[in-house]
């Protein structure tokens, strides 16, 4: 069984945070636009939204499963 230790909350931590992030945009249907400094909406940019979504995920999974394996 794990220890855990301060790295193993941290990276909870961050991976809840994304996966409230990514909740937030499926919820709303917006993503957070870098280049127009606001939110951006699923119809305007689809392509964008689902890479956003996608590697959110990708991210929470990871963090999270890597988190309690270690």
């Amino acid at each position: 069984m794990s220890q855990i230790t301060v790295g193993n909350v941290a990276s909870l931590v961050i991976g809840l945070l994304v996966m409230a992030y990514v909740m937030y945009c499926l919820i709303n249907q917006k993503f957070w636009n870098r280049r127009v400094n606001g939110w951006g909406t699923r119809d305007e940019h689809p392509k964008i939204f689902m890479l956003n979504i996608v590697i959110g995920t990708l991210i929470v999974i990871w963090t999270i499963v890597s988190a309690l394996l270690v």
